[in-house]
């Protein structure tokens, strides 16, 4: 799946079709993140900055303005049902970022 591909599936994404992997649920207990946070920033497209490819062929990591200091990183998968499967979560320091692209 190309990455521009990935932008209109999130565009016609219904909240059914987000489900979350066991490995999300263990690392949101050590982040200030869970399940609302991330279906609430899946549909709302006008804060994705970013779609870079993932590990694998389905695999995509998305960056999420959460404020001027927060990104929110999503990796998800999607797989040939058409749903979607969010893999982990995080929110990742902006100056941080800003740094590492210097």
């Amino acid at each position: 799946m190309e990455l521009k591909e990935v932008e209109k599936f999130l565009e016609k994404l219904n909240q059914n079709e987000i489900a979350f992997d066991p490995h999300f649920y263990k690392r949101i207990k050590e982040r200030p993140i869970d399940e609302s946070i991330v279906r609430s920033f899946l549909s709302q497209l006008n804060k994705l900055e970013k779609i870079e490819k993932g590990k694998g062929e389905d695999r995509f990591k998305l960056w999420f303005k959460m404020s001027r200091k927060y990104s929110l990183v999503l990796i998800i998968e999607i797989d040939i049902s058409k749903s979607l499967k969010v893999i982990s979560a995080w929110n990742s320091d902006r100056k941080w970022q800003d740094k590492l692209k210097q």
